[in-house]
């Protein structure tokens, strides 16, 4: 009796600290998971079979490259004064330089604010065109753009291309579209990633006017319509330095609930919209925080 007594002792140890590290793993596993009790809408089971999970913006893995491989016109439309959308442009231009030898970046910027720019610029010299050197108006100027320009003139694959020219009697929409027009004839084997307002890269209208995405999918003899897409960028949180008419400011962005961080524990994905949902853009960048650009000081040039 005396030898079984220990043995049962440490069987009831045992058995005490199974049951212990089961209930910790339970919990854990619990607030780390998404509530899937609630019946999905249809979005919610597309959006749960077909995200991309993203790891890192600036190194985008090749299922990425599966999704966008077939299109010609990539645009990208972001917040100004945000960081993730200039990243993953950097991202989705490497990748595809990777796989087809070049690529062309196209950003919201005049040509004229970047006489000189040459590919052996270091980032000092880089600020001192007059781009980067005026004052932030709407937060493209900033730390973000800077750093895809220079990332951009530093990669042997990647052309970059500055469409924010003016065209005699043209809107603004409308010379960007002609713009990226005349680099696609010019280039008409190798793929256009824009980066812009997510105003401008819309295929509907906006605020009673024709947007970059409008002009280029009514240009049937230029283009092929089912090779652009439009990626926007979504987010549930964070904060950003842009204009909102009133002069430039910090925004925060409070948390809240969406269908991107209810359905998915991914922080980051990429997802092609359901044809039903299709209006502004095909796809969504989303990224669970979206934080500011910041400004490029003066003491660093």
């Amino acid at each position: 009796m005396k030898k079984i007594l220990p043995l049962l002792i440490i069987l009831i140890g045992l058995t005490s600290c199974k049951e212990n590290t089961e209930k910790q793993t339970t919990s854990d596993e619990t607030s780390n998971s998404i509530d899937y009790s609630v019946e999905m809408t249809e979005e919610q089971k597309d959006l749960k079979k077909n995200a991309i999970p993203i790891e890192s913006l600036s190194k985008l893995s090749n299922k990425i490259y599966d999704e966008i491989a077939n299109f010609e016109i990539l645009m990208i439309g972001e917040m100004h004064g945000t960081s993730e959308p200039a990243e993953f442009a950097y991202g989705l231009c490497e990748l595809i330089a990777k796989h087809e030898g070049s690529v062309i970046m196209a950003m919201e910027i005049r040509a004229s604010l970047m006489n000189n720019l040459s590919n052996e610029m270091s980032i000092s010299e880089l600020k001192e065109l007059d781009f980067f050197r005026n004052k932030n108006f709407d937060g493209r100027n900033g730390v973000a753009w800077l750093d895809l320009v220079y990332k951009s003139i530093k990669n042997d694959g990647i052309i970059l291309k500055f469409i924010d020219n003016p065209y005699q009697s043209s809107t603004r929409d409308s010379s960007m579209y002609r713009e990226i027009r005349n680099i696609h004839n010019k280039h008409p084997n190798t793929k256009i990633v824009t980066l812009t307002g997510n105003a401008h890269n819309s295929f509907i209208p906006l605020f009673n006017k024709e947007r970059i995405g409008g002009y280029l999918l009514k240009d049937t003899v230029n283009f092929d319509s089912k090779k652009i897409i439009s990626i926007n960028h979504a987010f549930s949180e964070g904060n950003m330095l842009n204009n909102d008419l009133t002069g430039l400011k910090m925004r925060t962005i409070e948390r809240k609930e969406n269908i991107y961080n209810t359905t998915l524990s991914h922080e980051m994905f990429l997802y092609r919209k359901l044809p039903q949902e299709l209006n502004r853009c095909t796809h969504i960048l989303y990224t669970d925080k979206v934080t500011a650009s910041g400004i490029i000081k003066k003491d660093d040039r």
